[in-house]
């Protein structure tokens, strides 16, 4: 099978980064992006609303300003003669001639002499409201955490008749270190049994009278503290975010 040509850029300024720093960094300056990353920052809205989020609509202005140069699904990033070069998932390979390289997120980089050490992640949890659901206006319980920051109830995007958004759903923030991230005293069913638990000791009741019962949707972890360690001399046109 014959081999294609590598894609070729020359670009004054370069951001590489899928976090929200790094979408508002790129914007701000008018400098293209590369998002090396399918994570995304964490966003809860109700049905097609996601369009509408920060993230997604820094990313839209930046396509439709010429600032991505290439598609999304990059698999890996590194360094080449001088040279940034990314191998995309339909392995298409493309380099860029840059003058500075600013780097927010580490993912994917392969052969630089740094590692991006992380210090704890932001972790939400989300909770279908099984019984109990119609709440009313949306509120938010604090709590002293690390394990569930705040307890926020939002409008369910569950339920078709929910206009007026009185039937509610749970969002858990939590901050866990990286090396209890995998550790059954920061999981999800810990997370439950505290909920539950704060819960109860609010009083905390539908306007029904009815008491709250929950079931864990899903979880979505993103790093939050972290920072980069250097090994040894770093070319001096990269630029570490961190």
């Amino acid at each position: 099978m014959m081999e294609l040509s590598p894609l070729q850029y020359t670009l004054n300024n370069i951001v590489v980064g899928w976090g929200a720093a790094a979408i508002s960094f790129a914007q701000k300056h008018g400098y293209h992006l590369i998002v090396n990353s399918e994570q995304r920052p964490f966003c809860y809205l109700v049905g097609h609303e996601e369009v509408k989020s920060r993230w997604f609509d820094g990313v839209y202005r930046l396509g439709m300003a010429g600032l991505l140069p290439v598609p999304f699904e990059v698999e890996t990033v590194a360094l080449e003669e001088g040279r940034l070069k990314i191998i995309t998932r339909g392995n298409t390979k493309v380099l860029v001639q840059f003058q500075t390289l600013h780097l927010f997120d580490g993912d994917n980089f392969k052969e630089l002499p740094f590692e991006e050490v992380v210090e704890d992640h932001t972790v939400y949890d989300v909770f279908d409201i099984t019984q109990g659901s119609r709440l009313g206006d949306d509120f938010t319980v604090l709590c002293p955490g690390p394990l569930m920051r705040s307890i926020k109830f939002v409008k369910s995007n569950r339920i078709d008749r929910n206009k007026k958004g009185d039937f509610k759903d749970i969002l858990v923030r939590s901050v866990i270190p990286d090396a209890d991230l995998k550790s059954f005293d920061f999981s999800e069913t810990v997370v439950r049994i505290l909920l539950e638990r704060t819960l109860k000791e609010h009083n905390i009741q539908s306007a029904d009278g009815l008491p709250i019962k929950v079931s864990h949707s899903y979880r979505h972890t993103t790093k939050n503290n972290y920072c980069f360690k250097v090994a040894e001399a770093l070319d001096p046109r990269i630029i570490l975010h961190g």
